[in-house]
């Protein structure tokens, strides 16, 4: 079932010995929120309604580390307010030292995190991007035995060594760095068409790829543009990355023509486990180059 049929949000958000400034940066934050209550705990009520309380619709805020305990013992997403210039350092699924950035989008991830649902990175005219789920694997296998899928790119693993390779992506990707190469949805239909996003490549020192591969029954109907568009800006504007590399392999012509549709310019050849590739560049803001002319 395709993510955004299932999305999930916290549904009160629990505050207790915040300091009223940042609560009150927070309520402004949160304003014309409907879906989400907001509830200021009082001190003497705090323990024991947090342990009376086991359940999916809470989000709770403190930096009392005893209470944060309690969140994470009755499995209830905790975001811990670390003081300034205190020495002792909170521990909770989330640790912020103030709430001027922290909105619905921030609390949602956090407890998305918490109960292992994939994140939605973002929607386009015709797709959904979300992060893969291990209940996603059939589907990618099926993606992926379609004739021409990995002309130009490696396959997957055998099953079992590909469940076990995606778990250990999931953990060391998707929640060390928030992101990576994620699946691509038709929203119509709900059908996987596709994986794409960004990741980090040694080859590059370290510089970041825009990876893509769209379903070849799928292919040459703008998906891919669409959605490299999106993750462009999203890169540029939510991560930060302002460089980006796209390596494409020799003789891949379809590639080609969308990277340069997208913007890229060829900048060399890279020979990558034996692979020729060509290496093209883009800048997602104005190029360093540019305060030089």
């Amino acid at each position: 079932m395709p993510y955004y049929n299932k999305k999930e949000y916290p549904k009160q958000i629990w505050v207790s010995q915040i300091p009223e400034r940042e609560v009150s940066l927070l309520r402004e934050n949160l304003a014309g929120i409907k879906q989400t209550t907001f509830v200021l705990m009082k001190k003497e009520e705090d323990f024991h309604q947090l342990s009376e309380k086991r359940s999916r619709d809470i989000i709770f805020l403190s930096s009392n580390q005893s209470l944060l305990d309690l969140a994470r013992d009755v499995d209830v997403p905790a975001i811990a307010y670390q003081k300034p210039e205190t020495d002792t350092f909170l521990h909770a699924d989330m640790v912020v030292e103030g709430f001027e950035e922290v909105d619905m989008t921030f609390l949602q991830r956090v407890y998305e995190r918490h109960f292992n649902i994939p994140w939605t990175i973002l929607e386009t005219e015709r797709c959904i991007v979300r992060e893969l789920e291990i209940s996603d694997l059939d589907d990618l296998f099926s993606m992926y035995a379609e004739p021409g899928m990995t002309d130009y790119m490696e396959g997957l693993y055998e099953y079992e060594e590909e469940l076990e390779y995606q778990k250990a992506y999931i953990e060391n990707m998707y929640r060390f760095y928030g992101y990576g190469m994620w699946l691509v949805f038709e929203k119509k239909t709900g059908t996987l068409i596709g994986r794409a996003g960004v990741e980090h490549r040694e080859e590059l020192n370290g510089d970041m790829e825009l990876g893509y591969a769209i379903r070849t029954s799928f292919q040459q109907q703008g998906y891919a543009y669409e959605v490299c568009q999106a993750i462009m800006q999203y890169a540029g504007e939510e991560l930060q990355v302002h460089l980006l590399h796209c390596l494409i392999q020799k003789e891949n012509a379809l590639s080609e023509k969308l990277a340069i549709k997208l913007g890229f310019s060829y900048c060399g050849d890279r020979e990558i486990d034996g692979v020729l590739m060509s290496d093209c560049l883009l800048y997602t803001s104005p190029s360093p180059r540019d305060g030089l002319l």
